[in-house]
């Protein structure tokens, strides 16, 4: 909240502040919503922060743009009424990679996770104008001001709701990030006895700006070889693991590119940290691997276990 300073006049009387006080929300105004139809109402709760600026209507469906999500929700009909089929798309603005009419009436919005959104209009200049808008909204922006995370953040601070309702607490450092990260190892069952550990080494981001503070890596690296790689990646961007398949046991690690040069340069920490992802990984399994799970009480080759087609399931 900004003060505000007093004025005094010339007989040294003083008078009326000179500044207003202001909350921080206030420094992010929504913008006018531009609606087709008086009649038509926002088709999803707004965040906080979050203003819809554009609503309107597609082939049955109501469509809406707000400064954080494209929003499209169909009327109900036989396919999207039947179970675990919803009636409603929500993508968020920066999910979106480009957008494009394929024919006169017809928008296709293509994501960055593969996914693929069509929506049909009832004439061409409504195509047209609604791919105008989605374009502009999800260019980038010109402004650091015009990023969703500040409105959302300034917006959370001057609301007096309970702050885990409004998510206030993801705003703020603390020791509810380990309290996530523990709940996050829990859930995808990481081994952190023998085989994995978390990291302090970027502590107030010391290491690298741009990672978390808690990084989940394999228990027998040191922080000072971690040091030692990281000198060797861009950005101190280290080998960590970020994801772990339950079933299989599989990981995902972030890092950025080794600085071989043009002489080939070569990192032994490096090669080693690499090299101990894979061998925890090994020595954590997945619950397929386990001998005390239900697959391994079905002869090889039976169950559903049994091949790689269960992989393309949670794929959309």
């Amino acid at each position: 909240m900004i003060g505000a300073e007093q004025q005094t006049d010339s007989m040294g009387e003083e008078g009326p502040p000179s500044l207003e006080y202001i909350q921080a929300k206030d420094l992010f105004p929504p913008k006018e919503l531009v609606s087709e139809d008086d009649n038509l109402q926002v088709p999803f709760p707004a965040l906080q922060g979050e203003g819809v600026e554009y609503l309107g209507r597609a082939d049955d469906a109501v469509i809406a743009i707000s400064n954080y999500r494209l929003h499209i929700k169909f009327k109900d009909s036989v396919i999207n009424t039947y179970p675990g089929v919803d009636n409603h798309i929500s993508v968020p603005l920066m999910l979106i990679e480009s957008v494009e009419s394929r024919d006169m009436f017809q928008l296709h919005i293509i994501c960055k996770d593969s996914k693929v959104v069509r929506c049909h209009f009832s004439t061409f200049k409504q195509c047209q104008e609604w791919l105008k808008r989605l374009n502009r909204a999800i260019a980038h922006p010109g402004r650091l001001e015009d990023l969703f995370a500040l409105a959302y953040h300034a917006w959370c601070l001057g609301s007096n709701t309970d702050d885990e309702d409004q998510h206030l607490h993801l705003c703020r450092p603390g020791d509810h990030v380990r309290q996530r990260l523990q709940m996050e190892v829990k859930r995808m069952g990481f081994d952190m006895q023998n085989a994995w550990r978390v990291s302090d080494i970027n502590l107030k981001y010391k290491l690298c700006s741009s990672y978390p503070q808690k990084l989940l890596v394999p228990v027998w690296i040191t922080d000072k070889e971690l040091e030692s790689v990281g000198s060797f990646r861009s950005s101190n961007r280290i080998p960590v693991v970020v994801y772990r398949h339950q079933r299989n046991g599989a990981v995902i690690a972030r890092c950025s590119q080794p600085e071989i040069s043009w002489w080939g340069w070569r990192n032994t920490e490096d090669e080693y940290l690499v090299t101990s992802i894979a061998k925890a990984c090994l020595m954590d399994p997945g619950a397929r691997f386990t001998c005390g799970a239900p697959a391994c009480s079905q002869p090889r080759g039976e169950g559903p276990d049994s091949s790689d087609s269960d992989f393309g399931k949670d794929v959309i």
